[in-house]
C-alpha cells in the first residue's frame, strides 16, 4: 500500500511540473510587448525620449528647440551649459561637468538634427508623435541619435547628482547640422570656439554596431574607422536623363594597395557571424583583391573598403515644388585614408555637361583611424574601459572596431585633429530595426533603451573614477586646435 501512494505521489508531482511547464510564457518579451503606453511613460527616461522625438529637428525646423530642451535636462542636474547658434535656428548645445583636471577630457559627442522625414511613407507611425506600441518607440531620431543622446545627458547627471568629481572634465556637446550639411555643428565650433575643445583626449560618439538575431547579441563592435564619403544629389526634368547619368556611373576605377589593419581585424569579427559565401572572402582579404570575381561579390558594406564604390537611389520626384522634375542621389564610399573628391568632381562635371543641376553634394574628409591597440595585445585605455564594462552586462559576446561605410559622423573631424573618436552604441539593435534607422518607421525597443542607459551610466563611472595620469605630447601635424592630450589611464582594479 505504501509502494501503491508513493507512486501516486511522484506521479502528482510530474502532473503538477508538467502543468507548469506547459503554463510558463514561451516568450519572455511578452510582458514589455504587451505594456500600455501609459506603464512605459511611468519610467522618466522613456518621458525624456519620447517628449524629444516629438521635437521636429530636421532641416529646415533646425536645432533650437531641441538645444532648449537637453539644456533644461542637464540644468536639473545643476550642469551649466551654453547654446551657440551659429545662425538663427541652428543650435549646439555645450555643456561641461568639471573634473579634477581638465587634462584627458571627454567630449560626449551627439547630434540634435535628424534625418529627413516625409510623414506620408510613414505607415507604423508618424516621425514627431513619440508614438509607443508594442514594446517600442516609434519616431525620427528614436535611434539616430536622440536616445544616446539621452543617455549621455542622464549619465552625466548621475555623476552630478552623485556628487562624483570626475579624474577630468567631461564635455557633452549636442551638435547641430550634422546630417545633411555639417555646416553649424562641430565643424564651425572647431574652427570658431577652439579654446572649449583643447583638453579634448577623447570623443564618444555615435557609429558603433550592437547586432541582434531576435533577442542574442551577435558582437558588439566600437567604430574606429569609417569608410570615406562623399555625396551627390542631381535634378533633371527627365527620369531618363538621370538614369543615363546613373549608367555611366556604374562603378568607380580604383584599388587599394594595402587593407586597413583595423578592416582586417574587423572583417574577422563580422566572419565568425556571416554565411558563406562571404565569409572566406572576409578572412582571405589579399586573395580577394587579386580576383576581381571575388571582389565582385562583396557587397559595398564590405567591398568599400578595398575599392571605391558607388550606390544610385531611384529617381524620385522633386518634394518642395509642384513642377515635374526628378531627382536622384548618389552615395560613394571609398577606401579609409583616400578621398571621394575625386570621384565626387567627375560625376558632377558629368551631370553639368548634361544639362543637369546639382542640388547638394558633399565630401568628408580622408578618413583616419583612432587608435584601437597601443601595443599588441593591449587595448588603449578608453576602449578596454568600453570593453569591459560591456562584457559585465553581455558575458561571452564578442567585442571588437567594427569599420563604418556609407556614412560620414563627425567623428572624422576630430580624428584628423589627432584626437582619438570612438563609435560606440550601448543600445543593441535587432538587424531589421537597424535598416530603419534613415529610413520610415524608425524605431526603439524601449527594453534595449533601457538597459543601454544603464550600461552608460556604469561606463560614464568607471571613466570618472579612474585613477591615472596624464601626458602631453607635442602638437601633431595638422592639430588646429592646441596640444592632443592623451590621457594614461590605470584602469586596474
Amino acid at each position: 500500500m505504501r509502494r501503491v501512494l508513493l507512486s501516486a505521489g511522484l506521479a502528482a508531482l510530474v502532473l503538477v511540473a508538467g502543468c507548469a511547464k506547459k503554463a510558463s510564457d514561451p516568450n519572455p518579451e511578452r510582458p514589455d510587448l504587451l505594456r500600455s503606453s501609459e506603464e512605459w511613460l511611468r519610467e522618466e527616461p522613456v518621458r525624456l525620449l519620447r517628449d524629444y522625438v516629438r521635437i521636429d529637428t530636421s532641416e529646415p525646423a533646425g536645432e533650437e528647440r531641441g538645444a532648449a530642451f537637453l539644456r533644461e535636462l542637464l540644468g536639473c542636474a545643476g550642469i551649466e551649459s551654453e547654446v551657440v547658434c551659429p545662425v538663427p535656428g541652428r543650435c549646439n548645445l555645450m555643456a561641461r561637468l568639471p573634473g579634477r583636471s581638465r587634462s584627458g577630457t571627454l567630449l560626449l559627442l551627439n547630434h540634435i538634427d535628424v534625418a529627413p522625414a516625409r510623414a506620408e511613407f510613414w505607415t507604423e507611425a508618424p516621425p514627431f508623435e513619440g508614438v509607443i506600441k508594442a514594446g517600442f518607440l516609434y519616431g525620427r531620431g528614436t535611434y539616430d541619435m536622440k536616445s544616446i543622446a539621452i543617455a549621455q545627458a542622464l549619465a552625466m547627471s548621475n555623476l552630478k547628482n552623485k556628487g562624483i568629481v570626475p579624474q577630468a572634465d567631461i564635455l557633452f556637446l549636442a551638435e547641430a547640422d550634422e546630417e545633411v550639411g555639417q555646416r553649424w555643428g562641430a565643424r564651425w565650433l572647431l574652427e570658431n570656439r577652439p579654446d572649449w575643445f583643447r583638453d579634448v583626449a577623447w570623443v564618444l560618439n555615435e557609429g558603433g554596431t550592437s547586432e541582434m538575431i531576435l533577442r542574442d547579441v551577435r558582437f558588439w563592435a566600437v567604430e574606429t574607422l569609417q569608410a570615406g564619403y562623399g555625396s551627390i544629389e542631381v535634378e533633371g526634368e527627365s527620369a531618363d536623363a538621370l538614369e543615363a547619368l546613373a549608367g555611366r556611373w556604374k562603378a568607380l576605377p580604383g584599388r587599394v594597395a594595402r587593407v586597413h589593419p583595423h578592416v582586417v581585424l574587423g572583417f574577422d569579427l563580422l566572419a565568425n557571424h556571416l554565411s558563406s559565401p562571404v565569409t572566406d572572402p572576409l578572412r582571405h582579404l589579399d586573395r580577394v583583391l587579386a580576383n576581381p570575381a571575388e571582389l565582385r561579390i562583396l557587397p559595398d558594406r564590405y567591398g568599400s573598403f578595398l575599392e571605391p564604390r558607388i550606390f544610385w537611389s531611384a529617381s524620385y520626384a522633386d518634394p518642395a515644388t509642384e513642377t515635374k522634375s526628378f531627382r536622384r542621389y548618389a552615395v560613394v564610399s571609398v577606401p579609409p585614408e583616400s578621398s571621394p573628391a575625386p570621384h565626387i568632381a567627375a560625376i558632377r562635371a558629368d551631370a553639368q555637361a548634361s544639362g543637369l543641376s546639382v542640388r547638394h553634394h558633399f565630401v568628408g574628409e580622408p578618413a583616419a583611424a583612432s587608435p584601437f591597440e597601443e601595443a599588441p595585445g593591449r587595448l588603449v585605455p578608453l576602449v578596454d574601459l568600453l570593453k569591459r564594462v560591456t562584457e559585465a552586462r553581455h558575458p561571452g559576446v564578442p567585442f571588437g572596431p567594427v569599420p563604418t561605410f556609407g556614412g560620414y559622423t563627425t567623428s572624422n573631424l576630430f580624428r584628423s585633429r589627432g584626437i582619438p573618436a570612438y563609435g560606440y552604441s550601448p543600445i543593441p539593435m535587432n538587424i531589421f530595426d537597424a535598416s530603419r534607422r534613415h529610413d520610415v518607421n524608425e524605431r526603439v525597443y524601449l527594453r534595449d533603451y533601457m538597459n543601454g542607459l544603464a550600461l552608460y551610466q556604469e561606463i560614464l563611472e568607471e571613466v570618472a573614477l579612474a585613477p591615472g595620469t596624464v601626458c602631453h605630447p607635442p602638437a601633431g601635424p595638422g592639430d588646429n586646435i592646441g596640444h592632443v592630450r592623451r590621457p594614461l589611464l590605470d584602469l586596474s582594479r
